[in-house]
């Protein structure tokens, strides 16, 4: 009508729900979830303790039972609630004492505050004077450590007596001086100058007074026969002192100049201990054996004074060790130059006239000997008056064998025989080229010894070549040449021993090939006659205008005979050589001059057999009077 009319809900079976309140609280309670209750699960546990019987009678007092429960809490929990309270009273009452203890502690704490001001203030002054003290106190020990010595330092660096040992502590010490001496510089930056002028005056001081006791040290260090090993040290810190450590140095070349020099004298004449080896002057009889004894004892002693040198400078930074190692073996080394120069000098000088020619020899071999020792010293040492010394008396001794080198070979050059039958090299040619053949074995002991094979060489070959032309003067041509060849031949494989003599090598090949130009024309003269083409041999190298067959030389009947010659000579050439050219020493020299024999009689042949041949000269059957081809021949002799 106007108004819209709501229908009633249904509830979940269909029906619809009722409008009776008491309807409504049973379906609430009928709808009601109880176990995701969780307070009315608690009610019921507490409901359960005390409501026991389900009767109409429990029922009806259930509330008053409840409510009574309810007073009884109640009460439980005034008592509980009046004890609390009277502990709270109790418990206000000692704070409220406790409060008034703490205000007459703060009023009392004030005046006492009021009147111990001052004394805090002074405590407090006090306490920052005590840091400020403390302070200056560590600034002061670190003062006295940087830039002061200990007294126990300064007595190490002083030493307390003359005989003081060095140990390595001083040279601690000595080194602490020194840093110290640097660090001055930062008290100069920071404007104490006065301080640091002390300090470094104090430090030096006390410096120069431990490098006056090193010297000192250093200088009887140097004459023990075992020096400590802190002498390398000890000479490294004298740097700073120049002259100190000059000093030093010079006293150490003087000892050892003395224990090498005695040395060097107990091995010529007392030898070894016990004996072994025994003294190099009993090698005297043997010059050779007495300078190498001698040479060899220096030898082996620099090495020793070197090691010794380079241990002294190992430590010193502000020189080269190396150089004043050399220096200094050098400086040492002289010791032994006069004695030993006097020796070998006599050696040199020595008349050995009566050992024929083993003077040059050993002469060269002792001039080789100091040569080698020369420059083997020079590598330990640098050029002194040892290595002058060696210099001079290599010089000497070279200068001594080539005069004795120079007599001998004139001595034997001047008594030159005769040559004998058999062309072979007289004994004098034999002795000289035996002397030049022992001067290059002893060549060999020197490494730089064949720059003077040149100047040897001259003064042997030279003379010998002159003498063995001289005596060859006598002889005709073909002997001579084969003597010359034979002698030449022995010199020349004499010289193809050494490597540096390309000059007289040269010039022995060239008198050598000049002898077999001579031997080889003499021969084909020889052949030539013996075959018959002497005659013809003008016409075959000129043949003349007219017709060779009219030659009275050049005839059918002398071709033809010539024919008949040479087939004997195809058949046995050596039986026309010369014979002298059996003496020949040489199998190379021989087969050289029968190869030049052929060639030349090939060659001869050859034109002969053009000419025969030629239609204008008017042989008749010239294949019946030459009935080789030059082919033919040449295959037959070469």
């Amino acid at each position: 009508m106007g108004t819209d009319t709501v229908a009633p809900t249904e509830n979940a079976s269909g029906e619809k729900p009722s409008n009776n309140p008491l309807s409504r609280k049973i379906n609430k309670i009928l709808e009601t979830r109880l176990e995701n209750d969780k307070d009315t699960l608690d009610a019921l546990k507490e409901l359960s303790t005390f409501f026991t019987e389900n009767t109409l009678r429990s029922r009806r007092n259930l509330r008053g039972e409840i409510e009574k429960r309810s007073v009884g809490i109640s009460e439980e929990f005034v008592c509980a609630l009046r004890d609390v309270k009277e502990s709270v009273d109790a418990m206000y009452k000692e704070v409220s004492a406790m409060n008034e203890v703490c205000v007459d502690m703060k009023r009392r704490l004030q005046a006492t505050k009021s009147e111990t001001r001052h004394l805090i203030h002074q405590t407090t002054s006090l306490q920052n004077q005590s840091h400020k003290l403390h302070m200056q106190e560590k600034v002061a020990e670190a003062f006295v450590k940087t830039f002061q010595l200990t007294t126990d330092e300064v007595m190490t660096i002083k030493g307390s007596t003359r005989e003081s040992p060095i140990t390595q502590e001083f040279f601690t010490v000595l080194e602490k001086t020194q840093k110290i001496r640097n660090n001055t510089k930062y008290l100069l930056q920071t404007g104490h100058q006065k301080t640091a002028l002390d300090v470094m005056e104090q430090m030096n001081v006390c410096r120069e007074a431990g490098l006056e006791r090193l010297y000192r040290w250093c200088q009887s260090q140097c004459r023990s026969p075992d020096p400590s090993p802190l002498l390398p040290q000890a000479l490294a810190a004298l740097q700073e002192r120049p002259v100190l450590f000059n000093l030093v140095v010079e006293e150490w070349i003087v000892v050892r100049r003395g224990w090498l020099v005695r040395g060097f004298l107990d091995a010529l004449t007392i030898g070894g201990p016990g004996g072994a080896p025994r003294p190099i002057e009993l090698q005297a009889h043997d010059p050779l054996r007495y300078v190498g004894d001698m040479l060899a004892w220096v030898h082996q002693a620099l090495p020793s004074e070197r090691e010794a040198a380079q241990t002294l400078f190992s430590k010193c930074s502000n020189i080269d060790p190396a150089e004043h190692t050399r220096s200094t073996v050098a400086s040492i080394s002289e010791s032994v130059c006069r004695p030993l120069k006097t020796r070998i000098e006599q050696m040199i000088v020595i008349d050995q006239g009566r050992e024929g020619g083993k003077k040059p020899v050993q002469l060269y071999k002792i001039s080789n000997l100091l040569r080698f020792y020369h420059n083997t010293i020079l590598q330990v040492t640098d050029a002194g008056l040892l290595v002058a010394t060696l210099d001079e008396l290599h010089q000497l001794s070279h200068k001594m064998f080539i005069s004795a080198l120079q007599t001998q070979v004139s001595h034997v050059s001047e008594r030159i025989e005769p040559p004998s039958e058999m062309l072979s090299p007289t004994s004098g040619v034999q002795r000289t080229l035996g002397l030049l053949t022992e001067v290059v074995t002893a060549a060999t002991v020197a490494d730089d010894a064949q720059h003077d094979f040149k100047q040897i060489v001259s003064c042997v070959v030279d003379p010998l070549v002159n003498a063995v032309n001289e005596s060859a003067s006598g002889l005709g041509a073909v002997e001579s040449a084969v003597y010359l060849l034979n002698c030449f031949h022995q010199l020349h494989s004499t010289l193809s021993l050494l490597h540096t003599t390309g000059e007289k090598l040269e010039m022995i090949q060239g008198q050598i090939d000049a002898q077999l130009d001579t031997l080889a024309q003499e021969q084909v003269n020889g052949v030539c006659h013996s075959v018959g083409v002497a005659g013809m041999y003008p016409f075959i190298t000129h043949p003349p205008p007219t017709p060779l067959s009219q030659n009275p030389a050049c005839q059918p009947l002398a071709v033809q005979s010539f024919m008949t010659k040479l087939d004997g000579f195809l058949a046995a050439p050596d039986h026309l050589m010369l014979p002298h050219t059996r003496l020949l020493l040489s199998s190379n020299f021989r087969r050289t001059l029968q190869q030049r024999t052929a060639e030349a009689i090939v060659t001869i042949y050859a034109k002969l057999h053009a000419l025969v041949h030629d239609p204008n000269n008017a042989y008749n059957d010239p294949s019946t009077l030459l009935p080789r081809d030059p082919e033919t021949v040449k295959t037959l002799l070469l």
